[in-house]
């Protein structure tokens, strides 16, 4: 297999109007690349950067496009629209990115009613989004014949550590990383490399603007993964032949890369696999949820 140059092609990606997802947005730009961005919308500083990509030269374009990736309408919808936008073409490169952190919604822990909604929304996000939205993205390239095509997901170094305060969204991450693997033999059928980066934690607006989401992280004295490191596996993925289909990259530390083998791994390395600093307190709000079952089963 060649190496897969990013001049020219052209790439669609979820969850990019912040976080991980707009880095990789800007780097594939960069370096020559087309992208058309959904999500539900844009902080300032991806608005900002859209603004300035106007300027420049006609063949290559940044684009957002509003889009819930709960509603699969919405996702193939999405398709549609890129076609449009890009002449008639399909994706290059398809990032199912957009993702929540079980804080930040309806949380396993915090599920005080059984009657309140019949989902965790966070699988919807995490596991029937990029899922689906392979499922579509692989029906596309192999119509248009694109060859290759590339498909990267985003997991996490929690599909390999189980997490009694964040159970829902370790689940997620493992279900992807698994998904992926099912994927390894789509190279060879359809010249479709379906591979995913599984960073540690990153120094993104989900931990920094959530609350929620610091209960569990601390700010001060964790280490947080800068961004661009992250990006920088995901272009490698994308890019770099020596990695397959199936693959999934672990990046937990500045140049602390490793492929996470499905059997007999070592589980997660580096300074970003871990966030100490408030495991006590977070293991208190699950004693707390306990102590609320325990007097609902006194009513």
């Amino acid at each position: 297999m060649t190496e897969f140059n990013l001049e020219g092609k052209k790439a669609l990606i979820t969850g990019g109007g912040s976080g991980i997802n707009f880095a990789l947005a800007k780097g594939l730009y960069n370096l020559g690349c087309s992208v058309l961005i959904a999500d539900i919308s844009l902080q300032k500083i991806a608005k900002e950067w859209l603004l300035s990509t106007e300027t420049s030269q006609a063949s290559q374009r940044a684009l957002f496009h509003e889009a819930d990736v709960t509603n699969w309408a919405h996702l193939e919808e999405l398709f549609d629209v890129f076609e449009r936008q890009f002449n008639g073409q399909v994706p290059d490169i398809v990032v199912p990115g957009a993702g929540l952190y079980e804080p930040s919604t309806n949380t396993f822990w915090g599920d005080q009613d059984s009657t309140n909604g019949s989902r965790y929304k966070i699988f919807d996000v995490n596991i029937l989004h990029p899922i689906k939205m392979t499922r579509i993205a692989v029906r596309r390239m192999t119509r248009a014949g694109k060859k290759p095509g590339v498909i990267l997901h985003l997991s996490s170094i929690v599909a390999q550590k189980p997490s009694v305060t964040n159970p829902l969204y370790s689940v997620s991450k493992q279900a992807l990383s698994q998904f992926v693997r099912c994927m390894e033999p789509l190279e060879r059928l359809a010249g479709i490399r379906v591979v995913a980066v599984a960073p540690g934690v990153v120094d993104t607006p989900l931990f920094r603007d959530s609350a929620k989401a610091r209960e569990h992280i601390d700010l001060e004295n964790d280490f947080l993964l800068p961004p661009d490191e992250v990006v920088k596996g995901m272009i490698a993925l994308i890019t770099d032949s020596k990695y397959p289909s199936g693959t999934v990259l672990e990046v937990a530390d500045i140049g602390g890369w490793r492929e996470v083998k499905l059997l007999n791994d070592s589980g997660p390395q580096g300074r970003a696999s871990a966030s100490r600093a408030k495991a006590v307190e977070a293991i208190k709000l699950v004693e707390e949820a306990l102590r609320k079952d325990l007097r609902g089963s006194r009513l």
